[in-house]
C-alpha cells in the first residue's frame, strides 16, 4: 500500500528543492519522500513552505503546503517533487471537486516562494535538473510504501471497495 495524491502546485528537480531545503537548514530529502504522520506539525519541509508563505499571507492555512515525492517499487529515487499549494489524498476511490478541493488561485506568497525555490536552481548542474522545472499544474504523485494523510475531508465511504 502507498499513497496516491491528486495535487496543485509546480514540479521541481530534487537537486533544486535539496538546495532550498539546505540554505535553510532543513535536512535534505535526496529523492527520499518525507512522510510525517503529524503534517505539518512534525514536518520541518512543510513548516518551511508555510513560515515562506505567512510573510506574505498571514492568514494561510498551514495544512495547504507540503513537498511530495514520487516513488515507485524497483525503482530508484526520483529525480522529480512537487510542491504543493492544495492536495488531495485517495484512498481507493474519490469524487474530486477541483474547486473546491483544488483551486486553481494560487494562494498570496506561493509565486514568491516558487521563484525564490527556483532561485537555487542556478548552483545545481544541467544534468541534475529536470527540464520544466517550475512548471505549475494539476499533477497526480504515487508514493509506494509511504501511507498517506488523507486528510479530515476524506469521505470515508469512498475509501471502501
Amino acid at each position: 500500500m502507498g499513497s496516491t495524491t491528486l495535487i496543485r502546485g509546480f514540479k521541481i528537480s530534487v537537486a533544486t528543492l535539496d538546495a532550498f531545503l539546505r540554505a535553510n537548514n532543513v535536512y535534505e530529502t535526496y529523492g527520499t519522500p518525507p512522510f510525517y504522520k503529524r503534517h505539518p506539525d512534525e514536518d520541518p519541509i512543510s513548516k518551511l513552505l508555510f513560515s515562506k508563505i505567512s510573510q506574505h499571507d498571514s492568514d494561510a492555512d498551514k495544512n495547504k503546503f507540503r513537498v511530495l515525492i514520487p516513488l515507485v517499487e524497483g525503482a530508484g529515487r526520483c529525480t522529480t517533487a512537487y510542491v504543493a499549494y492544495a492536495w488531495a489524498g485517495v484512498l481507493a476511490h474519490r469524487e474530486i471537486k477541483l474547486d473546491e478541493d483544488l483551486p486553481a488561485e494560487l494562494p498570496k506568497g506561493f509565486e514568491e516562494l516558487r521563484q525564490e525555490i527556483l532561485g537555487y536552481g542556478k548552483d545545481v548542474a544541467d544534468g541534475e535538473k529536470i527540464a520544466d522545472e517550475g512548471k505549475l499544474g494539476l499533477y497526480m504523485v504515487v508514493t509506494y510504501e509511504i501511507r498517506g494523510d488523507y486528510g479530515d475531508a476524506l469521505d470515508h465511504t469512498e475509501s471502501t471497495y
